[in-house]
């Protein structure tokens, strides 16, 4: 029986590579009034056992996630307290998530998540969110080892840590879909696809999460062409190094 658009609160998870377009898709899904998603949370990224020490510590003193809960709305004293009730990483998520919502003035909203780096989490999401869906985008790894090179967004890379968030991500989604029957909670879609049309991808992708995609404010949706400036910032001898390394996966998403 298909579920009705609008029907699902099951929160999703928009995860992957770094530079690859998540924040982009975030924001055109937020012109959805049901769909709010925070500042990146990485409830999910860090090995470290949920309320241990080192994990606390990311939450307790990270200067970087104080800042996002400032622009998500949420108090200090609020995410302690949520902190103080939650016995594992699902329960903070969800805490989290329903703070988020009220603060968005959308209790009865489907929150989502768009935080890359939850991919080396992905077991323990696919685990504690057993209906949960994820979202996977992918993008040239020539142009996402450029643009962690170059560091205008996050902090400057060398071309081999650059490779190794690109190849790390590939392997890891790549073997989370060897398990039986997750096929139907895993959309993955082409950066260069998604900038070049995304009134085509959008509503495949809010089909999928069964939503209404005539909802969505498209008038706001704003993409840009993929560029290309891997050229420009690689050597040739870098060139072929990232394609070396990025195989078989190179390949295998169609980067020829």
């Amino acid at each position: 029986m298909d579920i009705k658009f609008g029907t699902d609160n099951t929160p999703f998870f928009i995860l992957g590579c770094v530079r690859s377009g998540t924040t982009m898709l975030r924001n055109i899904l937020r012109f959805h009034p049901r769909l709010e998603s925070p500042e990146e949370t990485h409830f999910f990224r860090w090995a470290d056992p949920y309320a241990s020490p080192r994990y606390e510590a990311n939450y307790i003193s990270g200067i970087l996630l104080k800042k996002h809960r400032e622009l998500d709305g949420v108090s200090d004293s609020d995410f302690m307290h949520s902190s103080s009730l939650a016995n594992n990483r699902k329960d903070i998520s969800d805490l989290y998530g329903e703070l988020f919502l009220q603060a968005k003035n959308n209790p009865s909203g489907r929150w989502f998540d768009k935080t890359p780096q939850n991919i080396y989490g992905i077991l323990l999401l696919g685990h504690m969110y057993p209906d949960a869906k994820f979202v996977h985008i992918y993008r040239n790894p020539l142009n996402v080892v450029s643009s962690l090179k170059e560091g205008r967004v996050m902090p400057k890379h060398d071309v081999k840590g650059g490779v190794n968030y690109w190849l790390e991500s590939m392997i890891m989604i790549n073997e989370y879909k060897k398990i039986p029957g997750v096929a139907e909670r895993l959309f993955e879609t082409k950066y260069e696809d998604f900038v070049l049309n995304p009134k085509l991808v959008v509503p495949n992708l809010l089909e999928f999460l069964h939503e209404d995609p005539s909802l969505l404010g498209w008038s706001k949706v704003v993409t840009h062409k993929e560029k290309d400036k891997y050229k420009k910032l690689l050597s040739d001898s870098e060139i072929s190094y990232v394609k070396q390394l990025c195989e078989p996966f190179y390949s295998q998403y169609g980067y020829n």
